[in-house]
């Protein structure tokens, strides 16, 4: 383990407990991305879109920089991403049923979104000059 030795990294106590906690984050973090997806036309926009949504997720998480050094507006946004919840379950190495709830409730609110914009077909570009026939020869648009 080579993270141990070059980075003073302990091993988590509860690997499997470790293992869903990090489950729960991927699944979350990929919620907020079709969330983006489902909202932009092109891959180059989805792209910047992106960019612009992950990368202050990062530096306003704590990833990157101690949060505690952000002034404290900084501090509370950052509260609203994924990988700052993430990032202080995994680093605190605790069974914490308050970071979990967290990340279940941006989810949630994120799946639901997602559901909404499919079931409203909000998300014109998705049918938008597209069309879907069915085994009958039926053409929906």
């Amino acid at each position: 383990m080579s993270c141990t030795t070059f980075f003073d990294a302990t091993i988590p106590t509860h690997l499997g407990i470790y293992y869903l906690h990090l489950i729960l984050l991927i699944m979350t973090s990929l919620s907020v991305g079709a969330i983006l997806g489902l909202f932009v036309k092109t891959q180059a926009k989805l792209t910047m879109l992106s960019q612009l949504v992950f990368l202050p997720s990062l530096i306003l998480s704590g990833i990157m920089f101690p949060s505690s050094l952000l002034p404290s507006l900084l501090e509370n946004l950052g509260k609203l991403f994924p990988a700052t919840w993430g990032y202080r379950m995994l680093i605190d190495n605790k069974i914490g049923p308050y970071y979990l709830f967290i990340l279940l409730v941006i989810f949630l609110f994120s799946l639901l979104i997602c559901w909404g914009c499919l079931k409203k077909k909000r998300c014109y570009f998705l049918f938008q000059n597209d069309i879907i026939t069915r085994g009958d020869d039926d053409e929906i648009r």
